[in-house]
């Protein structure tokens, strides 16, 4: 019970306070060395970016076998082993995301690359039997990011990895100035 009370009774009135100042700088601080440490060190950061999906796989196997549970109780078997292969798919890939960072990556970009050429190929196809040829900009533009995306596996995770470490660099700098300006206010009382 003291866990569920725990999440539900967050209290930020007090947030902004002279106490939390140095808390908000030292934080700033973490977040602008790991956002930079992440955005120079490419193969870092995609382990990192790794090891975060495996968190959100293992949190989505979780759900799954909250479900299967469910299931038991009044589905047929059928529909109960089709969950049971999702949710142990979600925690394989999860395990796989911790143990293999860069070849799951690479593994996951080259199946999405060939999932792209395949349905862009696929909607090309669909056109000419109908003896008109529609492939639009988004068209092109799919087709050549899932070239891409084949060609340099590891693509698509640095570029994730670059925005999201530019988030974290952004965040850091908001809160060294958010603990500074704190610093200021309580200065001017």
């Amino acid at each position: 019970m003291v866990g569920g009370s725990m999440i539900s009774n967050f209290n930020f009135s007090g947030i902004f306070d002279s106490k939390n100042s140095k808390k908000f700088i030292v934080l700033g601080v973490i977040l602008l060395a790991i956002g930079t440490y992440c955005i120079s060190r490419k193969n870092i950061g995609i382990n990192v970016f790794s090891w975060g999906m495996g968190i959100a796989f293992l949190y989505g196997a979780w759900l799954s076998l909250k479900n299967l549970n469910e299931l038991t109780r009044y589905s047929d078997k059928k529909e109960i082993n089709k969950a049971r292969m999702k949710c142990m798919g979600l925690f394989v890939t999860a395990i796989l995301l911790f143990i293999f960072p860069r070849q799951v990556n690479m593994l996951l970009s080259i199946s999405i690359g060939l999932f792209l050429l395949v349905r862009e190929l696929q909607n090309y196809m669909n056109y000419r039997r109908f003896s008109t040829v529609y492939f639009s900009t988004s068209n092109v533009l799919k087709l050549l990011v899932g070239i891409l995306l084949i060609v340099s596996p590891l693509f698509l995770s640095r570029f994730l990895v670059s925005i999201l470490s530019g988030i974290v660099i952004i965040f850091g700098v908001y809160f060294i100035v958010v603990g500074i300006n704190i610093i200021n206010r309580e200065g001017n009382r």
